[in-house]
């Protein structure tokens, strides 16, 4: 199993000292993958009180040119880029470049997106997002594997077109779809290369990723697909404690109600089970909010050295 964290690519915060000590303790402690969300615009101040987030495509090439001073190679995955938010000419490209900048990194996690205000600030229709899914991916792949390329569909229209610039990837980075459901797992198996059902808690959210999985598995046999699916556990929001007390008390509430507090042995059993029923990937959500002795980045590094310290010694790694 791989493990990987969410980076906090939070615009009060996030900027180079903390991009760089971050990814420094990432390498340190060995966490295979850094993930990346996605918004555009926010309606209000969200939640967790760090203003919102950088651009995902720009925080990952910078994140990507780091990593690569600093001499280590993790996945630069999405949870998830909102594929409908930026045309998909223009996004291919921007993929493509920094798939080529960090060497063949980059793991696309496609979402549809859900803010109809976020959607109506972008000049979209919320209810149109399935199909401009679809068609954008389609943009995007016909424009990687093509050095020239044609495209008729109904939201874009072009011929004989490049983008240049060519991914490190071949065909293209895998594309994991973020979503659940018959016509997101239909893609799946149609032409994207995994799933990314989310980071549920507990035993529950096993059980429901494994009967997804087992569809998402049908219908890629029924396409006659090669190979298989990848499946990545994102993000699985927790506050870890080393105390066992402490984390059988509720969780503080306001924004740090999202981080529920979990004993390291808890996120243990939970990765080996989603071992068990074939995921690859599994990815946290560490909080990096102010706490006591802790400012924002503190908080984050000394999370992320739990993890090492109680976690990642005790799953099986791949």
């Amino acid at each position: 199993m791989k493990v990987g964290i969410m980076v906090p690519s939070y615009a009060r915060w996030w900027r180079a000292e903390g991009i760089w000590a971050i990814c420094e303790k990432g390498k340190e402690i060995g966490v295979d993958s850094l993930y990346f969300a996605d918004h555009v615009i926010t309606p209000q101040q969200p939640s967790g009180g760090n203003d919102g987030f950088m651009d995902i495509w720009t925080a990952m090439s910078y994140v990507a040119a780091v990593t690569n001073i600093q001499g280590w190679a993790p996945t630069l995955g999405q949870c998830a880029a909102v594929i409908p938010y930026r045309p998909p000419v223009q996004q291919a490209k921007i993929a493509a470049t920094v798939d080529s900048l960090s060497g063949g990194r980059l793991m696309i996690g496609a979402g549809t997106g859900v803010v109809e205000n976020e959607f109506a600030a972008l000049g979209l229709n919320v209810h149109d997002r399935g199909e401009m899914t679809d068609e954008y991916l389609k943009v995007m792949i016909e424009l990687w594997t093509h050095p020239v390329a044609s495209f008729h569909g109904k939201y874009v229209n072009f011929d004989e077109m490049t983008i240049s610039v060519r991914p490190a990837q071949q065909p293209h980075p895998p594309i994991l779809v973020v979503a659940t459901g018959k016509r997101p797992f239909r893609r799946i198996a149609e032409f994207c290369q995994g799933w990314i059902p989310g980071g549920g808690r507990g035993m529950d959210a096993v059980k429901s990723a494994e009967a997804g999985w087992a569809e998402i598995n049908a219908l890629w046999r029924e396409y006659g697909r090669q190979g298989e699916p990848y499946m990545a556990i994102a993000p699985r929001f927790a506050w870890l404690t080393s105390n066992r007390a402490e984390a059988e008390q509720a969780t503080e509430q306001g924004y740090r109600y999202a981080y529920p507090k979990t004993h390291g042995d808890d996120m243990v059993n939970e990765i080996r089970a989603y071992a068990d029923i074939g995921a690859n990937e599994y990815v946290v959500q560490l909080p990096s909010f102010r706490q006591g002795e802790f400012d924002y980045q503190g908080m984050l590094l000394n999370q992320m050295e739990l993890l090492a310290e109680h976690v990642l010694p005790k799953v099986p790694r791949r």
